[in-house]
């Protein structure tokens, strides 16, 4: 809990501050560390009204997150359309990804033509939340495309993919453009689609979404590549040249030859750490019985020939998928 909140005291009853129009304590009061008084402290600003207006546009620029969307869904609810200005100028500064989708919706509440040109810039961004957000708010201010263009990317920040099946080789181009979306299950359904329509447009994407990182953008990828021009002989060279997210070989064997044991822990064995255990203490009373350094000299020809088992092994799940 923030040092601010256990320094700050909020009144016994949230709700007499209706009675008195109390605003800034209720602007306060968003800050709560419990939830249900940070909605009812919104829900009481929202029955205010406009008269709360310009405090909670100067609430955009509080430090602290809970408050700056506590404003932000306040303003939603009070649905003034002189907020719009405002919430897209914060819009622009907002760092965190949960208050940016907030702002979005509450500019589409505020009715306000203003809105609109941000909103149509957003269809096109690189997170699958925030395009939805914009298409969701332009349809509540009643925004009708243009033309075939803000068209398409509406359907696809809606993920209304039959629609986009259907513009056809229309819709590659803009299907190429979020083919790098962060979600592995957006670049699935995108690769998908571009087998489907079947233009080469698409042959560039589907050469990246074999070399994903991900396994099944990589096998959606291979199913849509000869639609979109890729001949079976290329596949291989694509798919050898993907990114490996397994664990390290080299780290593996070069751990289990040092460590017995914790190379197979690295790889995901559970009995590599008991190894491990077991291994030292054995080492540590040889060194008692011996020398510091001969238990080694006798423990390394083995722990060599087992990092090089757990090299392979390593490889092997490297190359999985």
């Amino acid at each position: 809990m923030p040092l601010s909140d256990l320094l700050t005291r909020y009144p016994a009853d949230i709700r007499n501050l209706y009675a008195v129009r109390d605003v800034p304590t209720l602007i306060r009061f968003m800050g709560h560390p419990d939830p249900k008084n940070r909605t009812i402290a919104v829900d009481t600003l929202t029955d205010i009204g406009a008269p709360a207006v310009p405090a909670l546009i100067s609430a955009l620029r509080s430090p602290r997150s809970y408050v700056r969307l506590g404003a932000i869904e306040a303003l939603a609810g009070i649905r003034d359309p002189a907020s719009a200005g405002p919430l897209i100028t914060h819009l622009q500064k907002e760092k965190h990804s949960e208050l940016l989708c907030a702002v979005i919706f509450a500019l589409g509440e505020t009715g306000s033509p203003e809105a609109i040109p941000c909103q149509v810039h957003l269809l096109s961004d690189n997170a699958k939340y925030l395009r939805l957000a914009a298409a969701v708010s332009l349809e509540r201010l009643g925004w009708e495309p243009e033309n075939e263009r803000d068209r398409l990317r509406y359907r696809i920040a809606r993920c209304d993919w039959d629609a986009v099946r259907k513009a056809g080789p229309a819709a590659v181009p803009w299907l190429c453009d979020i083919s790098q979306d962060p979600d592995p299950a957006i670049r699935s359904r995108v690769i998908s689609l571009l087998g489907e329509i079947g233009a080469g447009e698409g042959c560039r994407a589907c050469e990246a979404g074999i070399r994903d990182r991900d396994p099944g953008v990589r096998w959606a990828s291979v199913l849509a590549a000869m639609n979109c021009g890729i001949t079976p002989a290329r596949m291989p060279l694509f798919l050898a040249s993907r990114e490996r997210t397994g664990p390290n070989p080299v780290a593996a064997g070069i751990l289990n030859f040092l460590f017995l044991g914790l190379g197979y822990n690295y790889i995901g064995k559970w009995w590599g750490f008991p190894v491990f255990m077991a291994y030292m203490s054995v080492i540590v009373l040889a060194q008692l019985a011996t020398s510091p350094f001969l238990p080694y000299l006798v423990a390394y020809p083995v722990t060599a020939f087992l990092g090089l088992h757990t090299y392979y092994l390593a490889r092997r799940i490297s190359d999985q998928g």
